[in-house]
């Protein structure tokens, strides 16, 4: 506590001392003037979305000076494992001596998602934004770290702010179109304006004609939508986000060998096979053959140890291949698979926290097998059993600082009373795990109201989730059960 205490205070003093100097961006501290270029030049990439070009710069500029902290923490931002995400995260911290209050801070900020420490990240936040006042990317995280807690009015006036601020600087409109793209209450018109006020400012971005794309995806135009990614992947036929966009927009058309054919793109394009292949499997889905999806998914997770990858994206891999198959056997209501996949994934799963290090992280993944636990023991109709796992990842929990750690308690609560035929008790859980903000979590809310004889809510979440148009396990699951309750979408 009196440690606590003390960081506080110095970080106060710093940023008092700080707040006189007009400092407009996190600065590089280096004596490479190349490594900061590419640190500047990867920022530039990130700030358009480009997370790829951002993540080579990045490394590019370590490669520069290998001592440069704020490259490996930037790095680990956009790492692509749990595992890189920690390497980097200690490179940076064994290189920390000597620079800006800001690139310590912004350390500090990152290691939050170690520990799982929400409270703490928006201190930090705060802290940055308050001691460099002129800063538009300060009040771009200071937002995000909002839109973390589920605060999305506050978030929404830092990105204002951001724009105000510089008026020219991209991130401040990416971060206003996402915002209205996924965050409640959600303005899909509004969103496409901020997108195309980003394609104005960086014509020549793929990233920012992916956004755009998104928009119009939003707005259920997937026509629209599939040309500007087309346009993107002209402006960097390099880059895998465009392909996979694309075929995003193929599988909602319908074109599903087309969508194939552009994840194979993308992964030709990619660090790492495992999102293609995982897009591949999930076009299936779609289609309503579920079972040629799971065979694609272990086909590709047998496959993955011979991959020639580093371990960490084949124990990633796997995870994604194996997640994916326990959450069909869920909605299949198919327990003897879920029974099988758990033993699969529960080390892998404990690994991961290890991996990480800290003990939150151990704690987080302890929750994830004890949520599989209780999801089999209610597919078994082990009612008891399942109440007694939910349980336990609340307690589990319950020294975590994240506002949605306990979203999955709620969800698989929801999910056992649903089971019970306790309709009301299920809608109750299920408003508390954050449906605005997980498609899967939104459709067992509606599905709840419905069979609780709430008509009008049950129809009016449907409609939400019909033209939600976002590619991933959750939406492939639902997708065309929601459509044919909605026919008039």
């Amino acid at each position: 506590m009196i440690a606590c205490l003390a960081i506080a205070i110095a970080m106060v003093g710093c940023a008092q001392k700080q707040a006189k100097t007009k400092i407009t961006d996190i600065p590089v501290t280096t004596q490479s003037n190349d490594a900061r270029t590419s640190v500047q030049q990867g920022l530039e990439m990130q700030d358009q979305g480009d997370q790829q070009q951002a993540r080579m710069l990045f490394t590019k500029a370590i490669e520069q000076d290998p001592k440069l902290a704020i490259a490996y923490v930037l790095r680990a931002g956009i790492s692509n494992t749990t595992q890189e995400f920690a390497e980097d995260m200690k490179k940076a911290k064994e290189n920390l001596s000597g620079v800006s209050n800001w690139e310590k801070w912004y350390y500090d900020y990152l290691e939050t998602f170690l520990t799982s420490d929400w409270n703490k990240r928006l201190e930090i936040t705060k802290t940055i934004a308050d001691s460099f006042p002129d800063a538009a990317r300060a009040q771009v995280d200071l937002g995000a770290t909002y839109a973390g807690g589920n605060d999305i009015q506050n978030s929404r006036a830092c990105y204002q702010k951001a724009v105000e601020l510089d008026s020219n600087w991209v991130g401040g409109y990416a971060a206003l179109t996402g915002s209205y793209l996924f965050f409640e209450p959600r303005d899909f018109k509004t969103a496409e304006g901020y997108a195309l006020r980003t394609v104005s400012l960086a014509p020549k971005s793929p990233g920012a004609e992916i956004a755009l794309g998104d928009c119009y995806r939003a707005e259920n135009d997937l026509a629209k939508a599939r040309d500007a990614y087309s346009k993107a992947v002209e402006l960097d036929p390099n880059a895998s986000e465009g392909y996979f966009k694309k075929g995003h927009a193929n599988t909602f058309l319908g074109n599903y060998d087309e969508a194939r054919q552009n994840y194979s793109d993308a992964g030709t394009h990619d660090v790492s096979k495992t999102t293609s292949n995982e897009y591949i499997a999930l076009t299936y889905l779609y289609q309503g053959d579920f079972k040629t999806g799971n065979d694609k998914l272990m086909e590709f997770e047998m496959k993955a140890d011979s991959s020639g990858e580093s371990p960490a994206v084949i124990k990633n891999a796997k995870l994604t291949y194996l997640g994916d198959c326990e959450r069909i056997a869920m909605q299949t209501g198919d327990a003897a698979a879920l029974k099988s996949l758990i033993p699969m994934t529960e080390p892998m799963v404990t690994e991961t926290g290890n991996d990480i290090g800290t003990e939150q992280a151990k704690l987080t993944q302890q929750a994830t097998n004890l949520y599989w636990q209780s999801v089999l023991a209610a597919m078994e109709e082990n009612y008891g059993d399942a109440k007694t796992r939910a349980e336990q990842i609340k307690s589990t929990l319950e020294s975590v600082n994240d506002p949605n750690k306990l979203d999955p308690y709620h969800f698989v609560m929801g999910y056992i009373s649903m089971k019970q035929k306790d309709y009301g008790d299920a809608v109750s859980h299920f408003e508390q795990d954050h449906p605005e903000n997980n498609v899967y979590y939104q459709y067992w809310l509606a599905m709840a109201n419905e069979s609780a004889g709430n008509a009008d809510k049950a129809n009016a979440l449907y409609k939400q989730v019909a033209i939600y148009n976002f590619n991933g396990i959750d939406y492939a699951l639902i997708r065309n059960e929601v459509l044919k309750k909605t026919p008039a979408m």
